[in-house]
């Protein structure tokens, strides 16, 4: 992306004598001798700021947020940068510390940020600054890397702030000043003491939080190891151990018997149409309970992302370090794989017999209290688990569920979904959806694939 137009430069020999000054200032302060900590310069110039500097630059941190925040909001509002989004605003705080030295100077005895006079040339800025043209060579550098300190800690906030409140012309570059520097960053204002003192102890306490947290968990391990029955094996025994769970993390059919893998198998090709709708449903209507403002693609990502999984399994313990396999997905409560025997096909029903059980098991899975299902309902857990990560692409299903979500909504401002005839969920599913063969999916308005007659997969 292009950089933001800046003024240019009004300094005609100022980077010769940038050059000159820093030289023989790297040469006077290797000479000096100042125990206190060096900050390297991160703007270009090899030279450190001397303790003094550092503590001008933070008791003059207020000034650095009027400064910055006015000139930033009449750049962006001047040259209307909105239109091209907020990374281009981003880009005009990385640039302001330069405009900042146009317009700016740094008084380092009277400890203020002056603003230059529009006609102000470089021997008037000099003169105002004492006549030292060392000093003011310094006092420049001073300043920007005070600027750079400044937008590095707050610059990504600062961009945010700059392009809401020009593009939705909440403020003037004066009241954005007020507003960023009083009210979002507590670098003004006479309570700004207090607000830091607030914040110091909110700090403190979350420390404390995490901390007896920390404690508990250590405990709970502590515990753990203590009744491990593992911990009494030999080392071969160990390593024997470990390789198996690895094994059968990577293939979670490689101890199965080979009726058991050929029914998951044959299922992961028969029920490939249906999981797939049944997740376009599921995320869809997961996602349609948020705001509006929280119904946009990169809100859908991590509902798509975690479509083939429930969740941590906290009933097993993590063995060697490896973590045991997460639950089977919520909609798993739902639908259920049944073999029909006239097609000798794989086919999703809803989960009737059972469906009590396996909604309390749910309820026991948050604190890990849950017994392992039955082995059939295991294994049709399996079944469905796996057909779902066979076809799973999060960040192409959240776009084209995105997109015909606009697509409904536009249509049917008052409602997002619930129309026969625009139900963004299945035009998403009959778009992405493929058989095993890579055939599209067909579907009828119901959940799940058309199975009236026998699909060949």
């Amino acid at each position: 992306m292009s950089r933001p137009p800046i003024r240019a430069m009004r300094f005609p020999n100022v980077f010769s004598i940038i050059l000159l000054v820093v030289f023989h200032t790297c040469l006077v302060n290797a000479q000096e001798e100042d125990s206190e900590e060096a900050i390297p310069d991160k703007v270009g110039a090899e030279i450190h700021l001397k303790k003094t500097e550092r503590s001008l630059l933070k008791n003059m941190e207020c000034q650095f947020c009027r400064a910055i925040m006015k000139e930033m909001h009449i750049e962006v509002a001047r040259h209307d940068m909105t239109k091209k989004g907020e990374s281009h605003v981003w880009e005009t705080a990385n640039a302001m510390c330069l405009g900042l030295l146009q317009k700016y100077r740094l008084n380092l005895q009277s400890k203020k940020l002056e603003r230059k006079s529009d006609d102000e040339d470089d021997e008037q800025s000099l003169a105002k600054s004492g006549g030292n043209r060392d000093e003011f060579v310094r006092a420049m550098l001073v300043l920007k890397m005070g600027c750079q300190r400044w937008v590095e800690d707050y610059g990504s906030e600062t961009s945010g702030f700059i392009y809401k409140s020009v593009k939705e012309k909440l403020h003037s570059a004066d009241d954005a000043a007020q507003d960023f520097c009083v009210n979002y960053a507590n670098l003004c204002g006479k309570s700004k003491a207090e607000k830091r003192k607030q914040e110091k102890a909110k700090e403190k306490e979350r420390q404390q939080k995490r901390r007896e947290m920390m404690k508990k968990e250590d405990e709970r391990e502590a515990a753990r190891s203590k009744d491990d029955p593992l911990k009494a094996l030999p080392e071969s025994s160990k390593l024997g151990l470990q390789q198996m769970l690895e094994a059968a993390k990577n293939d979670p059919l490689q101890y199965m018997d080979d009726e058991a893998k050929q029914r998951i198998q044959q299922a992961r090709t028969d029920l490939r149409c249906e999981v797939c709708r049944v997740v376009f449903d599921e995320v869809h209507n997961d996602v349609l309970k948020r705001p509006k403002a929280m119904q946009r693609e990169h809100d859908i990502l991590p509902f798509m992302e975690a479509a083939c999984t429930g969740g941590e399994d906290l009933s097993l313990p993590n063995y060697f370090g490896i973590e045991p396999p997460p639950l089977p997905p919520l909609w798993t409560d739902k639908y259920r794989p049944h073999f029909a025997k006239k097609t000798k096909h794989f086919v999703l029903r809803k989960f009737k017999k059972g469906a009590d059980a396996r909604k309390k098991w749910r309820t026991l899975t948050k604190d890990g209290k849950q017994k392992p299902p039955p082995v059939e309902e295991g294994e049709q857990d399996m079944m469905l688990t796996m057909t779902c990560k066979d076809f799973l692409e999060p960040e192409r299903m959240a776009e084209v569920l995105y997109d015909n979500m606009v697509r409904c909504s536009s249509r049917y401002p008052d409602k997002n979904s619930g129309k026969s005839d625009c139900d963004a969920a299945l035009a998403a599913a009959k778009e992405v959806c493929k058989s095993s063969g890579d055939a599209p999916c067909s579907f009828t308005s119901a959940s799940g694939s058309d199975n009236s007659k026998k699909q060949e997969l």
